[in-house]
């Protein structure tokens, strides 16, 4: 592989550290490149039967480069998921009351699935094989859990932080966990809608439906519970 601006011998001109835009998109390739390998392997030879040995092969690098980019295999499985949580904060934070919370909640889990059910047929079809392998593999159904409990954590900051100082009170404290834990299930459940109907090979439009109609449920209960609660109003 040649060196982007490489220095004759005879040039004078000292060594000096590739810019920084030039380093992170090196660093992005390989993070890139890993992911690509370890993908292809799941797909092909299933979640528990890859190990990180082989997916540095694949991907031609050194198996401590593997270990320098993400954690474990679960960690390369799941990558993607912070995409999905980047924008909680913008939804919950501005808003006025619980109606208006609970609009903000729902549109944002519908936007955030619907990010993979608006790409291109590439994509989407690499989230099918992405829904085959979780749905088939007992170890990434476990190792989800944490993911699952980091993102009710993360309401649940996001949720104490709109109270203010009123989520120091015990009472407003517990409410806020319980909602917080019921709003994380109205989306694991249209997490669980979406992958499902993935991998069975359902059109787009159809796996998009399964994710409004569960939320539309999820969110229907929330209303008639947390509508008007000035427990989830601003502090």
């Amino acid at each position: 592989m040649t060196t982007a601006h490489p220095h004759p011998a005879t040039d004078a001109t000292p060594c000096t550290t590739p810019p920084a835009g030039l380093r992170g998109r090196k660093r992005e390739r390989t993070r890139r490149a890993i992911s690509e390998a370890a993908f292809r392997l799941f797909a092909e030879e299933g979640f528990e039967a890859v190990t990180l040995t082989r997916i540095a092969a694949t991907a031609e690098v050194a198996p401590a480069t593997v270990f320098t980019h993400f954690a474990s295999k679960e960690d390369i499985f799941f990558e993607r998921g912070s995409e999905f949580d980047a924008a909680l904060p913008e939804a919950v934070l501005p808003a006025t009351d619980s109606n208006d919370l609970l609009r903000r909640l729902h549109r944002f889990y519908a936007d955030s699935y619907g990010i993979v059910l608006t790409e291109d047929d590439d994509a989407i079809g690499r989230s099918r094989v992405f829904a085959r392998i979780l749905l088939g593999s007992p170890a990434l159904r476990r190792s989800y859990l944490p993911i699952s409990r980091a993102r009710r954590h993360l309401l649940l900051e996001l949720l104490a932080e709109r109270a203010g100082q009123r989520a120091q009170l015990p009472d407003v404290r517990a409410e806020l966990e319980l909602f917080a834990s019921f709003a994380n299930a109205v989306r694991e459940q249209a997490f669980e809608g979406l992958h499902a109907s993935l991998a069975a090979g359902e059109p787009a439009e159809r796996a998009r439906e399964a994710i409004d109609a569960a939320l539309a449920r999820g969110f229907d209960r929330l209303t008639r519970a947390y509508g008007g609660c000035a427990v989830l109003d601003a502090g």
